[in-house]
């Protein structure tokens, strides 16, 4: 009687951990595609970070600044498309609305996103009509073109956050444009970029360079 007992027992016991088993895979599954979901896709992260970059100026071991930048090319624009419609499954007039206005205006002008640090907040006002600074586009036969315009990035603060990790808390985020011929001038010559971006001010000079 007790030997009986014991296997009732023990083929409950294994239906019982073969169950949850089953169960731990499927919601297993299920939890990693959302997971995917909302980490996003490889190739936005590899796109972005191939359109990228990044000066640090310093003098000694203080920062000057940080500058940041994303060209928004072509590439880069589809790479948005794809990764936007991804994540905003649940806001599809909002997708359409941004990825339809930053695709034509990227079909229209050479577009950048910049984040800039500075330690002292009230110095970081590329936008503003009074600023000291001075960022500007270098084709590849070196003629310089000032911004059509240079404004605050559209995007909210959670979005930066997701689709430029490196704009960071205390950076503030651009979105700046220029004339397309900046782009369609001679070639450069090999191992020289095709554009360089710079920005000048009394606390130092970068230059960005693809």
């Amino acid at each position: 009687m007790h030997d009986a007992l014991r296997h009732r027992r023990a083929r409950a016991w294994a239906a019982f951990f073969l169950a949850a088993a089953f169960l731990s895979a499927g919601c297993g599954t299920r939890v990693g595609t959302l997971y995917e979901k909302v980490l996003g896709s490889p190739s936005y992260s590899r796109t972005t970070e191939a359109y990228t970059r990044t000066k640090e100026v310093h003098d000694g071991l203080d920062t000057r600044f940080i500058l940041s930048a994303t060209w928004l090319s072509p590439d880069w624009i589809r790479a948005f498309e794809e990764e936007y419609a991804n994540i905003y499954y649940l806001d599809a007039a909002r997708k359409e609305r941004v990825v339809a206005r930053w695709k034509g205006e990227s079909g229209s002008y050479v577009r950048f996103f910049v984040a800039l640090f500075t330690p002292d907040e009230t110095g970081n006002d590329l936008e503003k009509p009074g600023t000291l600074w001075s960022l500007r586009l270098v084709g590849a036969d070196e003629k310089d073109y000032q911004p059509v315009y240079l404004r605050k990035s559209s995007l909210r603060p959670e979005e930066i956050s997701r689709f430029f990790p490196y704009s960071g808390t205390w950076y503030r985020a651009y979105e700046v444009a220029f004339p397309k011929e900046a782009e369609k001038g001679a070639p450069p010559k090999f191992g020289a970029p095709r554009l360089k971006l710079v920005l000048s001010g009394v606390q130092g000079r970068a230059v960005l360079a693809w």
